[in-house]
């Protein structure tokens, strides 16, 4: 793990899944992937429940509703957590911070003192993407559709 600073606070960043507890790998993936899908699956989840609900009531509008206010929910300007900063929270660990925990609240918790402390942008993604480089047998698949990604949007 390498010692990183954010603001006036210290921390371990994992450096490969080495340094990561197991507990914390299908959270992490579970955040990659919604960070490249656009995706947040538990919300949803809770928006499709809530839709087929509406449709048992024979109440489409309301379930056409649901799916409406999720489309907007992933789309707003003042979303400032990604899947990619939730990668990051969970590979940058805080004093006393035990990697069993993975609660989700907890990681937002962290990461809203980190944007407060100046955590830059640039460093969450150079840090997440370095960690999966350094472990490409956990990785290779998203590291190359995270280049392919990266050369769409140049040419375009």
């Amino acid at each position: 793990m390498t010692p990183v600073e954010i603001g006036d606070k210290s921390y371990q960043l994992c450096e490969n899944v080495n340094d990561l507890y197991d507990i914390r790998f299908p959270v992490f993936l579970n955040y990659l992937r919604m960070s490249i899908e656009e995706i947040d699956k538990p919300l949803f989840l809770s928006k499709d429940q809530k839709a087929n609900e509406w449709l048992n009531k024979g109440m489409p509008y309301n379930a056409v509703k649901e799916y409406k206010d999720y489309g907007t929910s992933i789309t707003l300007d003042q979303v400032n957590i990604t899947g990619f900063s939730m990668c990051f929270a969970l590979i940058c660990i805080a004093e006393g911070e035990k990697q069993e925990d993975v609660d989700e609240g907890k990681l937002k918790v962290k990461l809203a003192e980190m944007h407060r402390n100046g955590l830059a942008r640039g460093f969450v993604e150079e840090s997440v993407r370095n960690f999966m480089k350094a472990s490409p047998d956990s990785f290779g698949e998203y590291i190359m559709l995270m280049e392919a990604l990266s050369q769409m949007m140049m040419v375009s």
